[in-house]
């Protein structure tokens, strides 16, 4: 019983950061348009077109560790018990895509 209430906690935290990841995604998504429509309507300054493109890689920034964060908390913990080799070489690609 208590393996199945500890599963459901674990599928629940997923969904949790899926719904997270997706709002982010969303978000992106909207400040990504807002920008396109504002080249297409030549609207305006050069500076306020950086900042709205700041703000979107800002975004991606955010998601990035958002799906970071997402993997230690869902499988990384996990999986540091039963192969922590394995698991550190993950932890270790991941850091070089982050640097890169």
């Amino acid at each position: 019983m208590a393996d199945k209430t500890i599963q459901t906690a674990e599928h629940d935290l997923k969904c949790e950061y899926n719904e997270k990841t997706l709002h982010r995604i969303h978000r992106i998504q909207g400040q990504l348009g807002a920008l396109e429509k504002m080249i297409q309507a030549d609207e305006g300054s050069c500076e306020d077109r950086v900042i709205r493109a700041r703000t979107v890689e800002k975004g991606m920034t955010s998601l990035i560790t958002h799906l970071v964060e997402c993997y230690l908390v869902n499988t990384a913990r996990h999986e540091m018990t039963d192969d922590p080799d394995k698991t550190t070489a993950e932890l270790a690609r991941i850091f070089d895509l982050l640097n890169h």
